[in-house]
């Protein structure tokens, strides 16, 4: 069964991905939290799969309606050598501390923890890295089971 929240109504359409960042502090005294907040990881990145028409008053984002979600796919850039579609690997970020580089948002991306077992489910092509190392820009889907 997929997990069920509530997002604005402005952004709630079947592909919508986001990470969520865990609740606000106005959520501690909202009646639907257990099901709104509750039911997500922090620092996941989801993606909305169906779209109910139940909707409810929100304090942080005025109208929010229920959805079903799946964790989504997270792009990030790993080593050449494990960009092997169908390979499972536990996750390891890119060292780096180059913020400012295109490829950040790949070496070190959100949705995925160190540690994570993850399924290579797609590659895509070479990333320029200033350190010069091989990287691989994929699609990643974390294992839970």
């Amino acid at each position: 069964m997929m997990p069920v929240t509530l997002i604005d109504k402005k952004v709630a359409k079947q592909g919508y991905a986001f990470i969520h960042y865990g609740a606000a502090e106005e959520c501690a005294e909202c009646r639907l939290s257990k099901a709104c907040v509750e039911n997500l990881e922090a620092g996941r990145r989801y993606r909305v799969v169906a779209v109910r028409e139940q909707s409810h008053e929100c304090a942080v984002c005025g109208e929010a309606v229920v959805v079903e979600v799946e964790e989504a796919e997270v792009e990030a850039g790993i080593e050449k050598r494990k960009a092997l579609i169908g390979a499972t690997l536990a996750f390891s970020p890119v060292a780096c501390d180059r913020v400012l580089c295109d490829n950040y948002i790949y070496c070190v991306p959100e949705g995925l923890k160190a540690g994570d077992r993850v399924v290579v489910s797609q590659t895509g092509g070479k990333l320029q890295c200033e350190r010069g190392l091989a990287l691989v820009k994929v699609a990643l889907q974390r294992v839970t089971r």
